[in-house]
């Protein structure tokens, strides 16, 4: 191949790779929610601060992708590339090997690829890379380069933090207690299916069906229920998880006869923070008392009364 011939070959292949990056980010964007449950399924963090994280890739991935495309710092973002795709392909071992993960949304949810399928990927683009290693940065005039670097990281900031915001934080701020997102809580009580919960005492419990401490805590709530002779019209359960793994939750925790309704796991995250189980105490629709089976107490199963 001549030297015209691969100079214009290792042209297409960096503007492939600069779109390819841009492509991701987007995809990830789009379905954010779900890229952040599966982020948080991992235990790293909590789920906060997966909000920021998952976002703070993706707006790594569009500074990639757009400095790629214009040769800007070429050297530093070629190791920084080169850098991410290692670390993702061990993120991607580790789930191909410990997980049974159907897909690792590095394309979001709207093309699925699974981990096994993910670490090929990588590993082509990883080879692509490498091909276009001698690349130098283009000779821009000092005042255009500023200008380019500046709308580069303002770009990718806007579009991963400013039009995809991070409610759960907001709702934070806002929230009316420290540990039920109010906000987003009450957003869900809207719904017409859950009006009766708009009058009267009542104790709710957000669980995920495969959650051990979410079993012990239906367990002991149900117990005290029984114990002080209290309707189980009075706790409701919030479950999330798949219809399977639901039904045996309530198998296990002999809850099938309390009212119980499948919750997504995005409304669930967004209300408990990434933390459960989760009880909340409200009266006439409004929160009183929120936080883990702890907070289950003698006086709190009474007061439904």
């Amino acid at each position: 191949m001549s030297n015209k011939a691969f100079g214009i070959t290792k042209t297409t292949i960096r503007l492939l790779l600069g779109v390819f990056f841009i492509g991701t980010a987007v995809l990830k964007l789009l379905s954010i929610d779900n890229f952040e449950v599966y982020i948080y399924s991992f235990g790293i963090v909590n789920f906060v601060t997966t909000t920021v994280l998952s976002r703070l890739l993706i707006f790594i991935e569009l500074i990639i992708g757009i400095s790629l495309i214009l040769k800007i710092f070429y050297k530093k973002i070629w190791w920084l590339t080169v850098l991410m795709m290692a670390g993702f392909t061990i993120f991607l071992i580790y789930a191909a090997i410990f997980r049974n993960d159907s897909n690792c949304h590095c394309f979001g949810s709207l093309i699925e690829m699974n981990p096994s399928q993910s670490i090929i990927k990588n590993i082509i683009v990883l080879i692509l890379i490498l091909i276009i290693k001698n690349e130098k940065s283009h000779n821009y005039r000092p005042v255009l380069k500023k200008w380019l670097v500046a709308g580069t990281l303002v770009v990718s900031l806007v579009v991963s933090f400013v039009l995809f915001p991070i409610d759960i934080i907001y709702n934070k701020i806002y929230s009316e207690k420290e540990n039920v997102n109010t906000v987003a809580f009450y957003e869900s009580l809207s719904d017409s299916t859950y009006v009766d919960l708009q009058h009267g005492r009542y104790l709710i419990n957000y669980a995920l069906a495969g959650c051990k401490y979410c079993k012990i805590g239906a367990e002991k709530a149900t117990m005290m229920l029984d114990r002080h002779g209290i309707v189980h019209d009075k706790l409701k359960f919030f479950v999330g998880g798949s219809d399977e793994a639901i039904s045996r939750f309530l198998e296990i925790t002999g809850t099938s006869d309390y009212e119980h309704w499948k919750i997504s796991a995005q409304q669930f995250m967004a209300i408990t923070y990434g933390k459960f189980p989760l009880f909340v105490f409200i009266e006439d629709g409004k929160v009183v008392k929120a936080g883990d089976f702890r907070i289950l107490d003698d006086d709190l199963i009474m007061s439904l009364k």
